[in-house]
């Protein structure tokens, strides 16, 4: 088993080697990390490279790149997409989901399948930055839970629900 204090520990140990590295080199335009994931916009390739070499140099690091495609990045579960100034963001799902949840007609208690559906629908709540991509993923989420075995009434109304929140 590993000790519940790794994440700590690594969050530490990255966060050290981040305040060294940026001491060295200009931060980029953005950057964001989660645990030892990290996101960054940057000016060019260059620069990004130089960040990653820093890193290294640094803290021994490996790590590898991913560069957007057609200006998106996903990011987690999140898809990124560079707009003209800004980003938007929307819920991301690997191709190879085969959209498979805690089934409706399970013998668990009730709680946890309102835990289920009110999940999904709190992730496209927070995840997507604009009405019609929430909308669009209500839409996906509410079909995949009635093809999970859930009722369109515990659906629509965990749905009514968070969204009154």
């Amino acid at each position: 088993m590993s000790s519940p204090l790794g994440v700590l520990f690594a969050n530490f140990c990255t966060g050290t080697v981040e305040q060294r590295v940026f001491e060295s080199i200009d931060q980029p335009r953005m950057y964001v990390r989660y645990i030892d994931d990290t996101f960054v916009s940057a000016n060019s390739r260059e620069e990004i490279e130089n960040l990653r070499r820093a890193f290294h140099n640094h803290g021994c690091f490996s790590s590898t790149i991913e560069h957007s495609q057609d200006r998106c990045l996903p990011f987690f579960d999140i898809l990124v997409e560079k707009r003209e100034v800004l980003f938007s963001t929307k819920v991301y799902t690997k191709p190879t989901n085969l959209g498979m949840c805690m089934n409706g007609t399970s013998e668990c208690p009730e709680r946890y399948k309102h835990s289920t559906i009110s999940a999904y629908i709190r992730r496209a709540l927070s995840h997507c930055s604009s009405w019609n991509d929430t909308h669009d993923e209500m839409e996906r989420v509410a079909q995949v839970l009635v093809d999970n075995g859930h009722p369109n009434q515990n659906i629509e109304e965990s749905i009514k629900r968070n969204i009154n929140r």
